[in-house]
């Protein structure tokens, strides 16, 4: 009778010990902690069925990777032996584990091993020096019952409060990966958005004022051109981290587009010299941590940027509104160069309106075929006609003809200087054509184009030129390409590849406005020109002006040296003429000789 009431108490004190704590091993170790001492034993072990990375499952599996190892001993002492080095008896344990028994001891060591099976996903080991009675054992099969449920209980839990960490961990990624940029972890278009429509409704409620500053960094695509994306990317990091460390918590701050970034001011002051001074501080600020020099592994950058930005005190103006005149300021400060900011404005609406129409016109004037080239005649000192420089006319229908110093600035800013700079090569090779019929005096030599930047900077530029002398069967001496000094400077060993292979076929080059680009001599050596044009700023006057008089005639005996013919431009007066023929310039051009005239006249004036 008091063996069984002692057996009664084991079960009892064993079972008490089962499901007090849904943590699996502190539950485990506290029921191994009593089988110790109920049972007078020196160490108890639990293994347990476990994934790859040793998380206990309640159910076997063919799944390579789950196996039965060792996860918990009492006393603690030998849970590093057990788990590390004690292999036999986990081979034991293992074979015991996969055979048909629910009950066995083993001799191992000086040990008996009583090894009880924990559902199909565990083994009990249970060390002592004395074995265990019969019915000690089996009274223990009902409360291994229990601790094989309360363990799936445990096991399940955990995997149900991993599942939920998972998931949360997931969705906020999810969130993140949504509001945020993946290159720079700033806020991305959307979230500002969001944002800047939360900042106008609060400015209404709170009789309070925000802005938005749109930043670009100027000049950045020749950064991705010419070194890569990669440094490109390590740039704009950069530049985030500074923008973060900039505004603090003044400001929030987004990566918009590109290499647009975008600054949202909220709780600004009513006041607009108050808010004008804070914005202005946030603009001096942004400014002079981006134009730091940048130090990368690939070598030192440095990068400027344009803000233009637009306030907000009410609802009176929607997200879209008030990022629309944010852009519109910044293109504006673009004109204005780097490192400039400015404030929307209502006129610059109007601006960029008529912008808009004009270049609209300028796509309208090249499908009707409302451009035209006429030609200026080039002279010697002999008064012969030596040559004609192509220049571009556009007959509005509505207002007469324009003026190239507008349409040409705004034609540049888009690729319409392409499609007009591809109109002037094919017609100035056509009228060649019609020059080499005549029986054209021996003092004539060629017709010179203009070439912008960006046709110089395509790919195929130099196939394009060929092939329009291909095509219009004319010799390619006959044609002369001038080019400025500062369209170069973009890739100046690239242009100086494509200009000598157009040198090698037979087309020249002349460098035109000479004197006011920042061309090196260095690289005006290595160009295969043939012809200098004295820019007309230092041709006006000349005979008057002893600066121009003298930078004229260094110009001159550069030319010499670099055995190059050089052209005055701009000649409006025989005085001007007469003091350049007595520095040694003897080829010109300007409206002391002949206005620009339609190519009929200049053949009438080439037969003259």
């Amino acid at each position: 009778m008091n063996t069984a009431m002692h057996i009664m108490s084991i079960q009892h004190q064993l079972v008490l010990a089962i499901g007090k704590d849904s943590d699996l091993k502190k539950m485990l170790h506290q029921f191994l902690r009593l089988c110790c001492l109920s049972l007078n034993s020196t160490n108890c072990h639990v293994f347990l069925v476990q994934d790859k990375n040793k998380n206990p499952v309640h159910q076997k599996s063919k799944d390579s990777n789950l196996k039965l190892g060792h996860y918990l001993s009492f006393p603690m002492k030998k849970y590093g032996l057990l788990a590390s080095n004690n292999q036999p008896l986990a081979n034991i344990v293992n074979t015991f584990f996969t055979n048909n028994l629910a009950i066995d001891v083993i001799e191992y060591e000086s040990s008996l091993y009583h090894l009880f099976k924990i559902g199909g996903f565990g083994v009990l080991a249970i060390e002592r020096k004395q074995p265990l009675g019969e019915a000690i054992q089996n009274a223990l099969t009902p409360v291994l019952k229990k601790l094989a449920t309360s363990s799936i209980g445990s096991i399940n839990h955990r995997s149900l409060v991993l599942e939920i960490k998972t998931r949360k961990q997931i969705e906020e990624k999810i969130s993140y990966q949504a509001s945020h940029d993946f290159l720079t972890g700033l806020f991305n278009r959307m979230e500002m958005q969001q944002r800047l429509a939360k900042a106008i409704d609060n400015c209404a409620d709170q009789a309070s004022t925000g802005a938005i500053l749109l930043i670009n960094l100027d000049k950045f695509k020749n950064i991705n051109d010419v070194m890569g994306y990669h440094v490109g990317d390590k740039v704009l990091r950069q530049v985030a981290n500074r923008l973060r460390h900039t505004v603090k918590n003044l400001a929030t701050i987004a990566r918009f587009d590109g290499h647009e970034f975008i600054v949202l001011l909220k709780d600004l002051p009513v006041s607009p010299l108050e808010m004008k001074s804070i914005i202005n501080g946030v603009i001096a600020d942004i400014v002079f941590a981006i134009e730091i020099p940048l130090e990368l592994s690939e070598g030192r950058f440095s990068v400027s940027c344009f803000i233009g930005y637009e306030t907000f005190n009410d609802t009176s103006k929607s997200v879209q509104d008030v990022l629309k005149n944010a852009s519109i300021a910044m293109y504006e400060a673009f004109k204005k160069g780097k490192n400039k900011a400015l404030a929307y404005n209502s006129d610059m609406s109007v601006q960029l309106n008529e912008h808009i129409t004009y270049t609209q016109e300028i796509k309208q004037a090249l499908k009707n075929n409302n451009f035209e080239l006429h030609y200026q005649p080039q002279y010697d000192h002999l008064k012969n006609i030596v040559g004609a420089e192509a220049l571009l006319r556009w007959n509005n229908p509505l207002r007469g003809y324009e003026s190239p110093a507008i349409y040409i600035p705004i034609a540049e800013e888009s690729d319409l200087i392409i499609q007009i700079g591809s109109y002037v090569l094919k017609q100035a090779c056509a009228d060649i054509k019609k020059l080499e019929q005549l029986d054209l005096p021996d003092s004539f030599k060629q017709i010179s184009i203009n070439i912008s930047a960006k046709q110089l900077a395509k790919h195929n530029f130099v196939q394009t030129i060929i092939s329009a002398v291909e095509e219009s069967q004319i010799s390619p001496f006959r044609l002369k390409i001038e080019i400025t000094e500062s369209i170069m400077m973009g890739d100046i060993e690239l242009s100086i590849e494509s200009l000598e292979k157009l040198h090698r076929f037979g087309v020249e080059c002349a460098i035109d406005d000479f004197g006011t680009g920042y061309s090196s001599l260095a690289y005006l050596k290595r160009l295969p020109a043939t012809l200098l044009k004295i820019d007309r700023y230092f041709v006006t006057d000349i005979h008057k002006d002893k600066s121009n008089t003298a930078i004229a005639g260094m110009i001159i005996e550069l030319a010499k040296s670099l055995n190059m013919t050089v052209i005055a431009e701009g000649v409006e007066k025989k005085e001007e003429l007469d003091c350049l023929v007595q520095l040694g310039c003897y080829h010109y051009q300007g409206y002391y000789f002949s206005h620009p005239i339609a190519f009929d006249k200049l053949l009438m004036a080439i037969k003259l």
